[in-house]
């Protein structure tokens, strides 16, 4: 459930896009319905407009504007004293001052019914996000620092300025049959463990041995690798469900490692 991982999340869009594929959203074409009946939105091109707004704001190109905002929340069922909720505005606020003028507080909207119709595409893949823009320019400084970033969901690359990558701890959690989820942020002490991440295969294959994932897994100055077992990822890429290994994390010493794993930022901080 969502609600066991909220906090984990640390960016509006990301909580949206959480939500939206709990409550079965995969991509945003009934959700765009649901947005012009709710609305009330019957126009020619009203669809098309509302499902344009829905793709920009899940994946962090828009920010909604308070109205909106409002209404994604009676289309998701989020109610009031819902944790998933306090969370959602308190991120939804921070992005909304980062982005101020992104969506108009009065008057017309990007996704209002006399808005020009247009074709538009599928929500963009999480490989298309932002921050990848930034990752030569930070190269050196990640190298430097003695931290490590990876491309690609299938050609992981490496860098360690510290050394060779510890061989992988023993078995700790078993996510065997069970959703398997991203987790940005991780804050743990010492001798805990915590699933990060999951790598899959192509969709509907079995993901990739133990061996051949820890060997493209990242070397951290914070605790090792353990194999998870074999769950499944929801993917929108796939269309659903599909199987993918769990990655768990054990902390074997204070401090934090930021790095990137299969396209998406990780932090692990780690306390003694």
């Amino acid at each position: 459930m969502i609600e066991s991982r909220v906090a984990d999340i640390a960016e509006w869009h990301r909580l949206f896009d959480a939500v939206c594929l709990e409550r079965g959203h995969i991509d945003n074409s009934d959700l765009a319905a649901a947005y012009c009946n709710l609305t009330r939105k019957k126009a020619d091109g009203a669809y098309e407009s509302a499902l344009r707004s829905l793709n920009n704001w899940r994946r962090g190109a828009h920010v909604p504007n308070r109205r909106n905002a409002r209404i994604l929340t009676l289309l998701l069922g989020l109610q009031d004293g819902d944790p998933v909720l306090a969370h959602w505005t308190r991120l939804y606020e921070e992005a909304h001052r980062r982005k101020r003028n992104t969506d108009p507080e009065e008057g017309e909207s990007e996704d209002t019914a006399g808005a020009a119709p247009s074709v538009s595409a599928p929500a963009a893949p999480r490989r298309s996000r932002p921050w990848r823009i930034a990752t030569a320019a930070v190269l050196a400084l990640l190298v430097a620092g003695g931290a490590v970033i990876g491309w690609g969901d299938g050609e992981q690359a490496a860098l360690d300025a510290s050394g060779p990558k510890p061989e992988p701890g023993p078995v700790v959690i078993d996510m065997t049959d069970q959703r398997i989820y991203w987790r940005e942020l991780s804050e743990v002490t010492v001798g805990e463990s915590v699933v990060v991440h999951a790598k899959r295969g192509r969709c509907g294959q079995q993901p990739p041995s133990w061996e051949e994932t820890f060997a493209q897994l990242p070397a951290l100055t914070t605790g090792v690798w353990s194999d998870g077992g074999v769950g499944f990822r929801v993917s929108r890429a796939c269309g659903g469900a599909t199987p993918a290994r769990a990655v768990v994390f054990t902390a074997t010493r204070p401090g934090e490692d930021r790095f990137t794993l299969y396209e998406d930022p990780i932090t692990i901080r780690v306390a003694q």
